[in-house]
């Protein structure tokens, strides 16, 4: 790698963002998995298999062949024919029975016989040959007694029996067992290979690419541990019965159906028990498939099957034990078994009395019969349900891993941190959910604990990355901005920090003043912390009513609240929420006074005034420091009207274009025309009264009155004017604006306006 790429590569690394964390992971976890993904030691690899073990052990039992069922040494036999080992003159007449009686299928021991059985033959064979060498059967009674003898020895040579028995049928397949060399290190070559040569008729005869074929793939059987010549004779049909235990845990989940035998320079192979006993099962002989790349087909007639190049099948287990049925020998024996049970069938001949049996871990138990291995197998065999794991689901991995890397980099900022949460959960459910359904119904499966890694691994860098590094701005704009921000707008410039940049923009929006009445009288008769207890109190309350209608708080100054509406945040109706704000504010003020004035502490009054129209919006002042603020002579007005609330006697006070704006939703009364302090324009001002439809008809008429005499007014009908005026105090006594005009109608009745009065009343003071 030339210096270039690679400070190419460096400031790729320093320019991170949350899709290249979420690569450079998946990178590394895709470095990992092709580099262990054939090491069956790895711890990782050891999981992905635990995690197959526990869907087959949680699914329970699954269908299965019904042509398959064991034929048990059980504690049932055991107390009828004695402690195992028994003379095989009892397995004989268990052999004639499923042969003769029940006509079953082919039959396969999950045992071998690898020893002469009755010792007391070998006591009469001693006493014949002491009567031989004493010369005692030249006498009658000698001759006779040697007689006896042989006709004992015939009937009770059980070996013989069976090995007779064996030697009649055509569908009983013996087991027997391969050792390695270094298990059988005192046997000398000689003797391994006079064992290995009574093998050789139950080799594999039909190999296609047997020139290709690398041997070196397949395991090697050293020493066969055969049965003896009385029972095997020299017929073909036998078959190991090893299992293969996984190295990493001891558990069976692989089963070799072929193994080799070094005969020189020309290797032979054998059959397992599983797979001779189909081969018979189905009349057919076994055909090896092969190439440079190991075993590719195993064909037992028309039908074919696929293992692992080293001649292996991956067991699916059909359920825990007892899922293939149990038949004792002893009832087989004496025939109680329905006929139909067993007829045509394939019967497996092994040991599960407690004690005596062979217990294997396997998947589904830790303590599971051999015997019923060989059952699973012989299952996946007939029905072609073994697993099946090929070079594409190791490519399906890489591509799953590669996915949901991206996904999650691509995805995962976009998205709130719950949000997050959920779909990275999501994805674990969805894809543990689809592991499952590939185990079970399609009999295969991509790795599970390098895509659940990859997973973990990349969500939890891309949310430290954004909680470090991206989503620092936006805690520092939620702390600094949640007690004058609403959560909608904070939201929005934490999704557009640039909103927090210097400049402005101009927009039409609804500005709103606050102050308190008098408060400066009240903050002499208080102590500092009471009045900053008692402001703190209302302010909280009312800046909190702003941002429950998603205004902004601009600032506070003293005792006065600056808001607006429709700034960060965009909406139409920024006016009825700013008027809505105003009741609110009053009503809750209200309550507020109640509350103080049990306390016996000072009361609160304030004044509003909103305005709409266009504003300056943006961030204000220097690049080091600077307010999120509003200007221009919109913001001016609502200034003004706020302080014309004292002209009035008045407390809430709104624009034209304001109550323009909301007049569908707020009741209004038009107070005056005005020309207040820096604004040249007359503005008409107007009360907010309450929400449409919340006035009775006693204040609605004396508004109708209210009107009919500034009517009177402009027309400068001071009489008549007076007398609207007196008739609305009459109905609201307390009615600041009414009372105002009043003061007016007398000035003017006796010092008259000028001829070019236009009826707009010019504020002289703020």
């Amino acid at each position: 790698m030339n210096a270039k790429v690679m400070k190419n590569v460096l400031n790729w690394i320093l320019k991170l963002t949350p899709l290249r964390i979420s690569l450079l992971l998946t990178a590394a976890m895709l470095t990992l998995y092709g580099y262990n993904f054939d090491e069956e030691t790895n711890y990782l690899n050891l999981l992905d298999k635990k995690w197959v073990d526990f869907i087959q052990k949680n699914r329970g039992t699954v269908a299965h062949s019904d042509q398959i069922v064991l034929a048990a040494v059980d504690a049932k036999s055991v107390d009828k024919y004695g402690r195992w080992p028994w003379s095989r003159g009892i397995i004989a007449q268990a052999v004639k029975s499923l042969t003769e009686y029940y006509q079953v299928g082919t039959i396969g021991f999950d045992i071998v016989f690898s020893e002469p059985a009755d010792n007391h033959l070998r006591l009469a064979h001693n006493f014949q040959e002491e009567y031989v060498r004493n010369n005692i059967q030249q006498t009658p009674e000698g001759e006779r007694f040697l007689n006896y003898m042989q006709s004992i020895t015939e009937q009770e040579d059980g070996d013989a029996i069976f090995g007779r028995q064996y030697a009649q049928t055509s569908n009983v397949v013996l087991g027997y067992t391969f050792f390695s060399q270094d298990n059988v290190q005192h046997l000398s070559p000689e003797e391994v290979q006079k064992e290995q040569k009574r093998l050789r008729s139950s080799a594999i005869r039909k190999i296609k690419g047997y020139g290709k074929l690398k041997t070196a793939l397949i395991p090697e059987g050293y020493y066969p541990e055969l049965n003896i010549q009385k029972i095997a004779g020299k017929k073909p049909l036998q078959g190991y019965f090893n299992v293969q235990i996984d190295r990493e845990d001891g558990v069976v989940r692989r089963v070799q159906t072929v193994v080799r035998v070094n005969h020189g320079k020309r290797p032979r192979f054998y059959p397992s028990l599983d797979l001779q006993m189909l081969a018979t099962y189905l009349g057919e002989k076994i055909e090896l498939i092969g190439d440079e790349t190991g075993i590719l087909e195993i064909k037992i007639g028309e039908k074919s099957l696929y293992p692992f190049s080293d001649g292996t099948f991956l067991i699916n287990y059909k359920g825990p034990e007892k899922t293939f049925p149990h038949y004792s020998i002893a009832d087989i024996i004496e025939q109680t078994i329905p006929l139909e049970d067993l007829k045509g069938k394939m019967v497996l001949m092994g040991v599960t009395e407690v004690g005596i049996l062979d217990l294997r871990v396997v998947p589904v138990s830790e303590a599971y019969p051999g015997v019923e291995v060989h059952a699973n197998l012989l299952d996946n065999l007939l029905t072609d349900s073994y697993f099946r794991l090929d070079f594409d689901n190791y490519i399906y991995t890489f591509g799953i891993i590669l996915a949901i890397g991206l996904i999650i980099g691509l995805v995962l900022p976009r998205l709130k941190l719950g949000y997050s949460i959920a779909l990275v959960i999501a994805i674990i459910i969805g894809y543990t959910l689809l592991h499952q359904y590939a185990v079970n119904s399609l009999l295969t499966w991509p790795s599970y604990i390098y895509v659940l890694l990859t997973i973990l691994l990349t969500a939890t860098g891309v949310t430290q990355y954004m909680f470090f590094v991206s989503d620092r701005d936006k805690r520092f704009i939620k702390v600094a901005f949640q007690q004058y921000l609403s959560p909608a707008v904070i939201n929005q410039l934490m999704e557009d920090p640039d909103m927090l940049k210097l400049g402005g923009e101009e927009r039409v929006m609804t500005a709103l003043f606050s102050d308190v009445k008098g408060f400066s009288s009240i903050s002499e008769q208080l102590t500092p912390p009471q009045l900053v207890q008692l402001l703190n109190e209302y302010l909280t309350e009312m800046s909190s009513i702003i941002m429950k209608y998603e205004g902004t708080v601009d600032k506070f100054e003293g005792d006065a609240i600056i808001a607006f509406f429709g700034a960060p945040v965009t909406f139409p109706d920024h006016a009825t929420r700013a008027a809505l704000v105003c009741l609110e504010m009053q009503n809750r003020l209200a309550e507020m006074r109640r509350q103080w004035r049990k306390e016996g502490r000072i009361e609160l009054f304030h004044r509003i005034g909103i305005n709409t129209g266009p504003m300056v919006v943006g961030n204000m002042g220097s690049s080091s420091r600077f307010d999120y603020t509003m200007m221009g002579n919109s913001v001016n007005l609502a200034a003004r009207l706020e302080g014309v609330n004292k002209m009035y006697q008045n407390e809430i006070l709104m624009s034209e274009m304001t109550y323009n704006a909301c007049k569908d939703s707020i009741e209004g009364r038009e107070l005056d025309l005005i020309r207040v302090i820096g604004i040249n324009e007359p503005v008409r001002i107007y009360e907010i009264l309450g929400r449409i439809g919340e006035l009775d008809s006693n204040r609605k008429n004396a508004f109708e009155i209210y009107a009919e005499g500034l009517e009177l007014y402009r027309q400068q009908n001071w009489n008549k004017a007076e007398k609207s005026f007196q008739g609305v105090l009459e109905l609201i006594p307390d009615d600041g604006p009414s009372s105002v005009f009043l003061s007016r109608c007398e000035e003017y009745r006796t010092a008259s306006p000028p001829p070019e009065w236009d009826g707009v009343y010019v504020a002289t003071s703020k």
